[in-house]
């Protein structure tokens, strides 16, 4: 069987790992949660998703959030990926898909493409995020291999 290839283009969030990690309190815990979970870390081909899923997948991120925001700020200071810290990359979080393309097939070579008439609103609400500080609206283009 082959493998999946999807190229998404999206408008969302951008803020620094280390300023939603210093942000996490008991009353924006899950929310914060969620933004981690739906999100991606920002890097060209620097393997830091790999690196940044497992330690999404620890027990340790089942916790209560005093223990989950130690343990998130010791790994992301202390995990890096060819020589980048994770502490210091920008988390991407998706809000709006505008548009998406799938390409199946083994490795293959050549161009897909595709196109959507401009008939969408850019704009995002992001009334959820209001205590959240530091974050920046962006647009995002994110790529996958299933």
């Amino acid at each position: 069987m082959g493998k999946c290839e999807t190229a998404t283009a999206s408008i969302g969030i951008s803020i620094l790992l280390s300023d939603i990690i210093s942000q996490i309190n008991e009353t924006n815990f899950d929310l914060i949660k969620e933004m981690l979970t739906n999100g991606y870390i920002e890097d060209g081909n620097n393997y830091c998703n790999e690196v940044y899923d497992n330690i999404l997948h620890s027990e340790k991120f089942k916790g209560k959030y005093i223990d989950v925001k130690e343990y998130l700020m010791e790994e992301f200071q202390n995990t890096c990926s060819h020589e980048e810290c994770l502490f210091d990359k920008s988390l991407l979080v998706p809000l709006k898909q505008i548009l998406t393309n799938d390409r199946w097939g083994y490795d293959r070579y050549g161009t897909n493409c595709i196109s959507r008439f401009i008939d969408f609103d850019l704009s995002i609400n992001v009334e959820k995020y209001q205590d959240i500080k530091h974050f920046k609206i962006v647009f995002i283009l994110s790529q996958r291999t299933f």
